[in-house]
């Protein structure tokens, strides 16, 4: 999906605004929903009851595409506290990195405060002590903007702007963790449940993603790869869909496609994005390929415009949020529909809990 602003083009984070990509689920598997008189009823959901952690599973092996494929990286999330090896989106040089508390995404004007939400260094994202990275959305009651109340979201990458550069494209130059398959074929996987994003309008994703070079038109340089979007809306149609994608230039150089539950093949022949289960999503990447899968079921294969030798491609896990974006009347999660939690000043609309990152090279 592609609509991140940066003060230097326009991203494509956020639904194309195409119909083909216009899909949304409903929340089926809620908190809570407004009824039609705007009143609350309460939904009983297993899937939203944190008193019950579900505990790292360290005795089954991970599924591992055909051939011999060494550990080059991983992030697994244990402990408390801070994250080491993901950064929140703060700012596009360094500068604005190290002093940024928040930072605007998704500009409909001119300045940051014509955002749609904003990426935050903390309070939305967080270890739980039991082996997961927890991320959530949210709507905060007591700021607005000209959109309404204030949106803050979970939005992490690898990478973060490290020394001005006027060599680089946008002049900084990023540090911390890329992905290539120069040397040879790479396996990315991430292990997800998704059963908590429930709110309108929000989606959760795991993407590849160059800062500098993403959009130019030579996808060997580094595009963007959405290996997963789940997305949530208002209409039954919407319900228990996702999304894959490759995107090499602003306009007229994607490839996509939509997984629905009524489509051929169905959604839920590969997953149920609503269930409560984890879910192991990944990217087979060399120069000739990308094949993405879920639990060891491949449901899609990029062969051409192939990112084959990127700069500074990283990878992200993000919580999103953007009125209508995927589809022209899929509510707004800020004042209806399903939620996570909700009180006088936050509405917490969708959450996502993550129990590892790995990177695999093929040996």
């Amino acid at each position: 999906m592609m609509l991140r602003n940066t003060p230097f083009r326009m991203s494509q984070r956020a639904g194309l605004f195409s119909p083909v990509l216009a899909v949304l689920f409903t929340a089926s598997a809620c908190l809570a929903e407004e009824t039609a008189d705007g009143k609350k009823s309460q939904v009983k959901s297993e899937a939203a009851d944190e008193t019950t952690p579900v505990a790292k599973d360290e005795t089954t092996p991970e599924w591992l595409p055909e051939g011999k494929w060494a550990l080059d990286w991983s992030d697994e999330f244990s402990g408390e506290g801070e994250l080491e090896k993901w950064y929140p989106l703060l700012g596009y040089n360094p500068p604005a990195f190290k002093k940024n508390e928040a930072k605007g995404i998704r500009w409909s004007g001119k300045t940051e405060e014509s955002s749609h939400m904003y990426s935050v260094k903390s309070g939305h994202h967080w270890l739980n002590g039991d082996g997961q990275l927890v991320m959530r959305i949210v709507t905060d009651k007591t700021k607005k903007n000209e959109h309404g109340p204030r949106v803050e979201a979970a939005y992490l990458l690898t990478g973060y702007p490290e020394v001005w550069d006027k060599t680089e494209p946008n002049n900084a130059k990023w540090a911390g963790k890329f992905v290539s398959p120069k040397d040879g074929p790479l396996y990315i996987s991430a292990r997800v449940r998704t059963d908590q994003v429930v709110g309108w309008s929000t989606w959760f994703a795991f993407w590849l993603f160059s800062e500098t070079r993403a959009y130019n038109g030579n996808p060997v340089d580094g595009t963007e790869v959405d290996m997963i979007e789940i997305p949530r809306g208002k209409h039954e149609y919407m319900d228990k869909v996702f999304n894959v994608a490759n995107h090499w230039k602003s306009t007229g150089g994607s490839e996509s496609l939509q997984f629905r539950e009524k489509g051929t093949p169905p959604s839920t022949s590969f997953v149920d994005v609503t269930d409560s289960d984890y879910h192991t999503y990944g990217i087979e990447w060399s120069k000739e390929s990308m094949k993405c899968s879920v639990d060891g079921k491949v449901y899609y294969t990029f062969a051409e415009n192939i990112p084959t030798d990127p700069v500074d491609m990283m990878m992200f896990l993000t919580l999103e949020f953007k009125p209508n974006a995927w589809d022209p009347n899929q509510g707004d999660g800020r004042v209806e529909g399903p939620y996570v939690s909700d009180s006088p000043e936050m509405r917490e609309m969708s959450r996502a809990l993550v129990d590892f990152v790995r990177v695999y090279r093929k040996e």
